[in-house]
């Protein structure tokens, strides 16, 4: 757990730039293997009893606050075997059936985060301005 905290921590440190992932850009992006859980039917799923029918993976994916005390955003899956079986991809609270859904959201959250990037720059370039 503490490796994995320090790999997010040094991942979300602010570096000026933007990271190439979060560039406006139309070529197909490579995803990262997911992690190799042990569940047979979901590659993501963090459920290690044997034989489990409910699938699910939360607080793999989060960004914490600079206190590394509250989420600012988090990510997981669900497939849950109810009456109605399907796989659910969780951003912050909002749920998508499919991946173009997902794909269409975190296309509109890298344009959100490049803008609120420009907004740090011109907040704290004005800041210092005044003395």
């Amino acid at each position: 757990m503490q490796n994995t905290r320090a790999r997010m921590l040094a991942a979300v440190a602010p570096t000026g730039r933007t990271h190439p992932l979060l560039a406006d850009t139309d070529a197909p992006r490579e995803h990262a293997e997911p992690h190799a859980g042990p569940c047979p039917t979901f590659r993501d799923c963090t459920v290690t009893e044997p034989g489990h029918t409910d699938h699910y993976a939360h607080d793999v994916l989060a960004v914490l606050d600079e206190r590394n005390t509250s989420t600012v955003l988090d990510a997981g899956m669900v497939a849950l075997s109810d009456d109605e079986p399907r796989a659910v991809v969780c951003i912050g609270v909002a749920e998508f059936t499919d991946a173009a859904a997902v794909h269409a959201k975190t296309a509109e959250l890298r344009r959100m985060l490049d803008q609120v990037d420009a907004m740090a720059d011109r907040v704290f370039a004005d800041h210092e301005a005044r003395g």
